[in-house]
């Protein structure tokens, strides 16, 4: 899976979930301060990923703060399964 294709699977599934414009979804973009991403949003992120890419340990997405880290942490799942 090519950068842009994860990319593209990030984008839609934290826009899907946060219930926001996938415009807003920018790497820059902080999880809770700007897209107001909560515990559960997280979640349910964790879900998406590894319904795309597999079963992730629980600790997957600990730490991350802006869709860069997710993006980030995808691209090493995503890796691992191609």
């Amino acid at each position: 899976m090519s950068d842009e294709e994860i990319l593209t699977v990030v984008r839609d599934r934290c826009a899907g979930i946060l219930k926001v414009h996938p415009s807003r979804v920018t790497l820059d973009a902080r999880l809770r301060e700007d897209l107001e991403a909560d515990s559960l949003d997280l979640a349910e992120l964790h879900v998406a990923m590894e319904d795309t890419w597999g079963p992730m340990p629980r600790e997957a997405l600990t730490g991350v703060r802006t869709i860069a880290d997710v993006l980030a942490r995808a691209r090493l799942f995503a890796g691992t399964r191609a």
